[in-house]
């Protein structure tokens, strides 16, 4: 297992708050399993979604530091709302870190779409993305616990891959276009149904 940096994709807290900081904890703890193991980095980039005071990336940074995450690998910023979002940014960030290859910790439900959006936008050969628990065998006392908390349950595992099939089926309405302008069409949607505006 070698990365030279890893990202930690966002969760949204409306529909469920307390399962989605679970689902974060649990990502923060597989990346904080890779930095032990070769990254150098971590970066964690969501903005304030609708609902919420603060932006994922704030929350992920506390739990960074819970398992012992020094600010300064770090990599913080408050810019995505969608998948594609954080996969533009992700690449921007990979860039100009140097990161020859880069992890992606997300939840399993989300791994497939996450793997095509991020393979698209950086390679197949740089980037690959894992759920939490496919780093368990790597874990210390409190990442295995955060993980095993954060892994979702048969049913929450099923809504969630219904939510991620109208996602699939959204995307594959856009593939008429060309590439960049379904991107930038799918990150105006995020910042349109999830994104914080000046009114809320």
């Amino acid at each position: 297992m070698h990365f030279d940096g890893v990202m930690i994709l966002g969760k949204e807290l409306r529909r469920n708050r307390e399962r989605a900081l679970a689902e974060l904890r649990a990502r923060a703890a597989g990346a904080a399993i890779a930095l032990r193991n070769g990254a150098t980095e971590v970066a964690a980039l969501e903005a304030p979604l609708v609902g919420q005071e603060e932006a994922g990336s704030i929350i992920v940074a506390r739990f960074l530091r819970e398992l012992g995450v020094d600010d300064s690998q770090m990599i913080l910023a408050q810019v995505t709302r969608s998948t594609r979002e954080e996969a533009v940014e992700g690449a921007r960030v990979a860039r100009e870190q140097g990161w020859r290859r880069m992890l992606v910790v997300t939840a399993a439900y989300h791994v497939e779409r996450a793997r095509k959006q991020f393979e698209e936008v950086l390679g197949a050969d740089r980037v690959a993305v894992f759920a939490p628990e496919s780093l368990l065998q790597h874990a210390n006392a409190l990442e295995r616990q955060w993980i095993l908390e954060g892994k979702a349950g048969d049913t929450a595992h099923a809504e969630e891959r219904m939510v991620e099939v109208l996602f699939s089926v959204f995307a594959l309405g856009l593939r008429v276009l060309p590439p960049k302008v379904r991107w930038d069409v799918e990150i105006w949607a995020g910042a349109k149904f999830r994104g914080m505006t000046d009114a809320q």
